[in-house]
């Protein structure tokens, strides 16, 4: 996660590019995951989609009828995850996650998104985080079954509180290769992990 401090010698122009610019590129995973999606989609290999996040719309805006703009709303609900849908004939549901470090924190999934990714696994539904280690330019997709064990040991000795990529790899985790049709094909590695299936 990255937190953006204010910079003094920056005027407001300056600091909305430089603001402009973090968060571009922290939209870029998610917009390759989404293209990757529509990739699959289209050639009727699965139907995943990014899910919406609930909100409560509190104020409108209605300079001209057809331009209705909303002003003030809030989260409804936590959110759970970020995707799902159907894979194979089985339900899929992921986190997607990236890091600017060599290693993945804790502290940036919440907890009822781990316990919604447990419970689609107790129910019989494919269940993973994908992360994007962005200075290794790898991506992973781990289990939510190892993560849960990881994350719950964390918990309770309070030692390591974050999760490098080579520890992803020896938990059974999956490397995603980059493409350019699609972009992320993070479906090979799941036919990997759970259809047993290396192409």
């Amino acid at each position: 996660m990255r937190i953006k401090y204010s910079n003094p010698s920056l005027n407001n122009k300056e600091k909305s590019i430089q603001n402009n610019a973090i968060n571009s590129r922290g939209m870029l995973f998610e917009s390759e995951l989404n293209t990757s999606n529509e990739y699959y989609r289209i050639h009727q290999k699965a139907i995943i989609y990014k899910k919406p996040t609930p909100i409560q719309i509190v104020k409108v805006d209605y300079p001209k009828r057809s331009m209705a703009r909303i002003i003030e709303a809030y989260y409804q609900t936590p959110s759970t995850t970020d995707y799902n849908g159907i894979y194979r004939g089985k339900y899929i549901d992921y986190e997607a996650k990236e890091t600017d470090n060599l290693s993945f924190s804790f502290k940036h999934i919440f907890p009822h998104q781990i316990e919604h990714l447990v419970n689609v696994d107790k129910m019989g539904g494919i269940a993973f985080v994908i992360i994007y280690y962005r200075k290794l330019q790898k991506i992973y997709i781990m289990d939510i079954k190892p993560f849960y064990k990881l994350y719950l040991d964390n918990l309770k000795d309070g030692t390591q509180k974050s999760i490098k990529a080579n520890e992803i790899e020896s938990l059974g985790g999956i490397i995603v290769n980059r493409g350019y049709t699609p972009l992320i094909d993070y479906l090979k590695a799941v036919d990997e992990y759970y259809f047993n299936e290396k192409k």
